[in-house]
């Protein structure tokens, strides 16, 4: 390789540690041609290093997030819930039916799937609110990712979704996982997380 290439392109591993998410997202991405690859003779990946820096830099570019909204100090003796979902209306929704349980919780927010999973890494959440149909990675791959991660193999996962029972595929679904239809039952939702919360806190 060119003294050219290899500033130009980086190894997976490498674009796993600047994006802080697993070689199998990485791969996904690069699949999805969200990232840009090269192989090189011997047949081993590389990122273009401009497209990982386009990646990342697209998540500090408009409302991706709503920081703005829901501020992300974080108490580290708090519980930390993580909303994925990418319906504002739903995410400002959960975000109050979480602070009305006047508990010790932290507040996390993702708009899609890529943005979810970096949340996990960067958060360690002990419970995660997600949708199954988002923008740029579906909520099933999300999971499913989540479940491979150290940082999210013990969260607490309960779907939210509009899909009517016989519409979701639950053979797709990390097999602990609850599943809630919207409308959404707010008491059902309140007793699920208070209960988390005198598991893991009281």
């Amino acid at each position: 390789m060119s003294m050219v290439q290899q500033t130009e392109y980086i190894t997976t591993t490498e674009a796993c540690s600047l994006i802080g998410v697993s070689k199998t997202v990485v791969k996904k991405l690069a699949d999805q041609g969200v990232l840009q690859t090269w192989k090189t003779p011997g047949g081993h990946r590389r990122l273009l290093r401009s497209s990982v820096d386009e990646y990342l830099a697209s998540f500090n570019r408009g409302p991706s997030t709503l920081d703005d909204v829901v501020p992300e100090a974080m108490d580290s003796d708090a519980m930390t819930v993580l909303i994925v979902e990418d319906d504002l209306v739903t995410v400002q929704l959960l975000v109050k039916v979480v602070e009305s349980l006047n508990l010790k919780v932290n507040v996390v927010t993702a708009l899609n799937g890529y943005e979810g999973l970096m949340k996990v890494g960067s958060h360690k959440p002990d419970v995660i609110l997600a949708d199954l149909m988002m923008p740029k990675m579906d909520g099933y791959t999300m999971l499913n990712s989540i479940r491979h991660f150290d940082d999210g193999m013990n969260a607490t996962i309960i779907v939210i979704t509009s899909f009517e029972e016989k519409d979701i595929d639950r053979e797709k679904l990390p097999v602990d996982v609850v599943v809630m239809q919207k409308p959404l039952q707010v008491d059902i939702l309140k007793s699920f997380l208070r209960y988390e919360y005198h598991l893991k806190f009281a």
